[in-house]
């Protein structure tokens, strides 16, 4: 019952024409007395519910920025790290390189007293090719580290721009398919595919590092059986 028929019921000139008795009047009068009271109950329930509502959306809403919040920071955070890892990879490929060119400075003067060229006097040849096979397994080590250094830093790369896909794919994940036209759709499907092909470059990577080191060691032993078999001692390092 609304209360514009509670407010008609009530009017004098319905009470005064009412031809009830007391007693029916009394009755009637209780009626009212409790739909008006159940009529309030109901209003207040509605009232206090829809408070309820908001206040649960509000709470839900401040949730998830506080998590976009905190989510945002831990990406900025993995940035940070794998700037730090690239930056730490560049001074030791400066370090190599700048090693590198120190041995081949030195090389250079132990072949041309092999060949007898150098004026800086007799030397020993079993010491001279001693030091020459210690720098050339040396200058080895330090072309392979060179390139694993390289490898870490292309896939140091891929996992940065791994990161920033995931990010934008659940960015457009937290809409609603519904609320997506066909360009958006076709748009998170092509960052889903592209951040798959960027996983499996990574794993190739990973692959072929381990591949490459398992080489690597298998070359080291063969020089080092030739270099021992010859009567020479190599320098552990």
């Amino acid at each position: 019952m609304s209360s514009v028929s509670f407010i008609n019921n009530l009017s004098p000139e319905k009470v005064l024409n009412n031809p009830s008795t007391d007693e029916d009047s009394g009755s009637e009068h209780l009626s009212v007395k409790k739909q008006v009271t159940a009529w309030c109950s109901s209003s207040d329930g509605e009232f206090e519910h829809k408070p309820s509502i908001a206040l649960k959306a509000k709470r839900t809403l401040r949730r998830r920025r506080k998590l976009e919040k905190e989510t945002k920071q831990l990406v900025k955070q993995e940035e940070l790290k794998r700037l730090h890892k690239a930056q730490a990879i560049q001074r030791q490929l400066e370090e190599v390189e700048e090693r590198q060119r120190a041995l081949e400075i030195n090389g250079v003067k132990l072949e041309r007293e092999l060949r007898g060229e150098s004026d800086s006097g007799t030397q020993d040849e079993t010491q001279l090719l001693h030091e020459w096979f210690e720098l050339v397994l040396e200058k080895n080590k330090l072309v392979r580290y060179e390139s694993e250094l390289l490898i870490i830093a292309q896939e140091l790369e891929l996992e940065d721009h791994q990161r920033r896909l995931e990010q934008k794919l659940r960015e457009k994940m937290a809409i609603d398919d519904s609320l997506k036209d066909e360009r958006e759709l076709n748009e998170e499907h092509e960052i889903f595919t592209e951040m798959m092909k960027v996983i499996e470059e990574r794993d190739k990577l990973v692959s072929s590092l381990e591949e490459q080191r398992l080489k690597e060691k298998a070359e080291d032993q063969h020089f080092e059986s030739f270099i021992l078999s010859k009567g020479y001692q190599l320098t552990r390092t």
